[in-house]
């Protein structure tokens, strides 16, 4: 009975998986770059366009006297387009720059018209760090009024340490009291005082 032998099938590589393969290979080393020159700091990158742009160029007398005209005409084809890409992160950074000053101006904004809307109670609540004084109020965790006030950010609760007769200790924003200080007849009309637990038991509440 005579054997059959089996020859080895031979791996068949489609090419247009090696083309797909080949442009994502492409595609993770442009993004591996633009991940470079996110993370490079403003200051060096302006050093690494300026150092480009005076290689390329550079009168030829003085190429020769700093040594770098071999360099320029040997990766003149590298160098051109490293000038491209810099000169156009350098232009998105700055972009990104204007566009993050002028999202946080709109939200300084927004913030500071709702020191324009606040409620008699919630002006009598801030009155206590502006006209009083006080640095932290205390007032229960299920304080209505209070919650309301950090849900607008103008408000933080400065300890996760309290009780359920002194309450929890809450301070305010940094922003808000730097327009409220500014602005102190934003608080005129408040009514009531926030009270801690306890002296809500003693007011009968």
């Amino acid at each position: 009975m005579l054997a059959h032998k089996v020859r080895p099938s031979r791996l068949q590589v489609n090419p247009a998986s090696e083309s797909d393969l080949y442009r994502r290979n492409i595609l993770e080393k442009i993004t591996g770059i633009a991940d470079l020159f996110r993370k490079i700091p403003a200051a060096f990158l302006v050093a690494v366009i300026t150092v480009l742009l005076l290689i390329l160029f550079l009168p030829e007398n003085i190429a020769k006297i700093l040594s770098v005209e071999e360099f320029r005409d040997k990766y003149r084809v590298f160098l051109g387009p490293a000038l491209l890409l810099a000169v156009s992160f350098g232009v998105a950074r700055i972009y990104g720059s204007f566009g993050e000053k002028r999202n946080t101006k709109r939200r300084v904004k927004a913030l500071r018209e709702t020191l324009h809307k606040l409620t008699a109670e919630e002006k009598g609540y801030l009155a206590q760090y502006i006209l009083e004084g006080k640095n932290s109020v205390h007032v229960g965790g299920d304080d209505g009024v209070m919650m309301g006030l950090v849900g607008k950010n103008i408000t933080y609760r400065a300890s996760t340490v309290g009780d359920l007769l002194t309450g929890f200790a809450f301070n305010l924003q940094p922003w808000a009291r730097e327009y409220l200080e500014a602005s102190p007849q934003l608080l005129s009309g408040a009514a009531g005082v926030p009270m801690t637990p306890r002296e809500k038991m003693r007011a009968g509440w």
